[in-house]
């Protein structure tokens, strides 16, 4: 998965690039957060590792540290002229967001934006998904923070010198290390065969689960006529939920508060067709679905998608939380987590081409929506010696009309809005939409 993602950015219309904004209750010391930043790339080595390609880009890539690695280069300060609101602010992330990693060095950067809202600050992370998803990110993160302003953190101190590792010689991945990918792919392929040999019940089984998960991938849903136009162009806005209003909708519908988040979203989608007085029963909808074990705790990209027909009709709030939960339900009980990262490993064999020219249209008519949702801070955290009150994390389209991710903090729902412009012309409208059946969501 990691090098799908990798290769998906050869392409601007499914770059992967993911954004995660800290909102600060003031503005820190440019020193102490460059310090900060210091010592985390101290603990996590990969933050000073490039990736190194195939010849035919093909196969598995290879991390290699960066010999000219330059803490500098990743790390900026920026400030925001005068009077700076919530709108400038998305703005600069959008810019920030839209702009490619240097395939030279580490693909991620941090940045302190000052000035938001006279005396506030935020920090804003971006990194290439290729890194890890968002259960990582998060997952590090509640390591390294502290919860409290004053707490120092462990290890070597942040203000001492910073030597990346050295290399003698930087050479590309040989094309029998690329052949990794392909042959472990098939190593479990075979396996799989075994089994059905030597277990014919079990394979009868898993079998019926392999149909049913190919069949909701292929399922005939058709595309949206109001959102079928694409561009590599964002709009990023917010929205705000608290948490226990959104559990409470969901535990009332009998339904999990990511159906409720999901069928909130959707509800949007429905208000928004019909300001436009076009009548659409279902959208193409892609939810990723974190497929660890509970002993999994590496970094990296474990992840899958469920595609599902996400209900755009009219109907009630508590009635479409039902209907998101039952496709939702049947879509995760079809996965098959062996076949499915078998595939992703023979996926790694595509050509780099490919990935630039015929995944985009591919996926351009099979998903309309990305609905993301990732567990945040549950406690109070600091950085740069700043309370994080909020964050709010925009993920890639992936060639679709908009990815809508929700991430908790500390009591409250962060919704970011990543939209392509060309299809949902009047962001304004779609984010009051938004507002609309989230309000009905939980009052209803």
């Amino acid at each position: 998965m990691d090098t799908l993602f990798w290769r998906m950015g050869a392409n601007p219309l499914t770059r992967p690039h993911v954004t995660w904004l800290w909102f600060l209750d003031q503005t820190p010391d440019w020193h102490t957060f460059l310090d900060g930043c210091r010592w985390a790339v101290r603990r996590l080595p990969r933050l000073t590792h490039r990736v190194i390609d195939t010849p035919v880009r093909a196969g598995t890539p290879a991390w290699v540290p960066d010999p000219h690695f330059r803490l500098t280069r990743h790390v900026h300060r920026m400030r925001l002229p005068e009077p700076a609101g919530l709108r400038d602010l998305l703005e600069l992330v959008e810019w920030r967001s839209g702009s490619d990693f240097d395939p030279l060095h580490p693909p991620w950067e941090a940045t302190l934006i000052e000035n938001y809202q006279q005396d506030r600050a935020a920090i804003l992370l971006k990194w290439h998904h290729s890194i890890g998803d968002a259960v990582t990110i998060v997952s590090v993160m509640k390591q390294l923070l502290p919860d409290a302003a004053s707490t120092a953190p462990a290890g070597p101190r942040p203000s001492d010198g910073y030597e990346p590792p050295r290399m003698e010689h930087e050479s590309r991945p040989h094309l029998s290390s690329a052949m990794h990918g392909v042959t472990e792919g098939a190593r479990a392929l075979v396996g799989e065969s075994a089994r059905w040999l030597t277990a014919p019940r079990a394979a009868g089984r898993r079998a019926r689960r392999m149909g049913r998960a190919a069949a909701q991938l292929l399922q005939p849903v058709g595309p949206s006529p109001l959102l079928r136009e694409r561009t590599a162009a964002s709009h990023y806005g917010l929205a705000t939920v608290p948490l226990a209003e959104l559990k409470t909708a969901g535990k009332a519908a009998g339904v999990s508060v990511t159906s409720a988040y999901i069928s909130a979203v959707l509800g949007a989608f429905q208000r928004y067709h019909e300001y436009h007085g076009i009548s659409h029963t279902y959208v193409p909808t892609l939810v990723p679905v974190n497929i660890r074990e509970p002993f999994e705790t590496g970094a990296g990209n474990i992840i899958a998608s469920v595609r599902i027909p996400g209900p755009v009709g009219d109907m009630s709030a508590p009635a479409r939380m039902t209907a998101v939960h039952t496709v939702i339900a049947e879509a995760r009980e079809a996965l098959v987590r062996d076949a499915y990262t078998a595939l992703a490993d023979l996926g790694s064999w595509v050509p780099g081409i490919v990935h630039r020219l015929a995944v985009p249209p591919v996926l351009r008519g099979a998903v309309d929506v990305v609905v993301t949702s990732v567990p945040g801070f549950t406690r109070t955290t600091f950085a740069a010696g700043a309370h994080v009150v909020n964050a709010v994390a925009w993920a890639p389209r992936g060639g679709a009309a908009a990815n809508i991710s929700m991430a908790s903090h500390d009591g409250t729902c962060a919704i970011g809005t990543n939209l392509d412009p060309a299809a949902i012309t009047d962001p304004d409208l779609f984010h009051h939409c938004l507002e609309q059946s989230l309000h009905e969501a939980v009052t209803s």
